[in-house]
């Protein structure tokens, strides 16, 4: 069964993480240390080990990242990405591959501290317009869906609509 999510992405750094969803890769945030891998934070967690609060903060904020845990994102979903290409806009990709931790050495956008080390790999089904989801006519309910509440959540109600949009403009497929 085919899920939907949305995820809010750092705007202050637009321009790279959009540069990694056209080369397939979706990155998030709260991956700038080697112990912050999902993958190594499951083990922990497996083994009953107490986090300290920046781990809990990254395990809390993208553990739907990795597909073993329950209730995670998992090949085939569609992603929602925020304000993607620009300000307004939607993008839209489909998961195409696990999970995989690979710091980014570009750094971020207050420091220039390697992140976003947090991947799946993804086809981008929108072009660079994007969808505009009021040109879409995408419904009221559809824009509130949308609004960011934590780093990503489900839109799981609302995939029906989300179909329709991406038939519409922007859409690569």
């Amino acid at each position: 069964m085919t899920r939907y999510w949305a995820i809010r992405t750092d705007q202050q750094r637009r321009e790279f993480l959009w540069g990694e969803l056209l080369a397939g890769r979706l990155r998030q945030g709260w991956g700038y240390r080697p112990e912050l891998d999902l993958a190594h934070l499951a083990d922990l967690r497996e083994r009953g080990d107490r986090l300290p609060k920046y781990q809990q903060d990254a395990w809390r904020g993208n553990r739907r990242l990795l597909p073993s845990q329950p209730d995670a994102m998992q090949v085939g979903d569609i992603v929602v990405l925020l304000h993607l290409p620009r300000s307004g806009v939607w993008s839209v990709a489909r998961v195409t591959g696990g999970y995989r931790y690979a710091i980014s050495m570009q750094g971020n956008a207050v420091d220039g501290t390697p992140d976003y080390g947090h991947i799946r790999d993804v086809e981008l089904l929108t072009d660079k317009r994007g969808i505009d989801p009021v040109r879409e006519g995408a419904s009221d309910k559809r824009r509130r869906a949308m609004r960011p509440r934590i780093r990503m959540w489900s839109l799981d109600g609302h995939g029906d609509e989300l179909e329709r949009l991406l038939g519409g403009a922007g859409s690569r497929t």
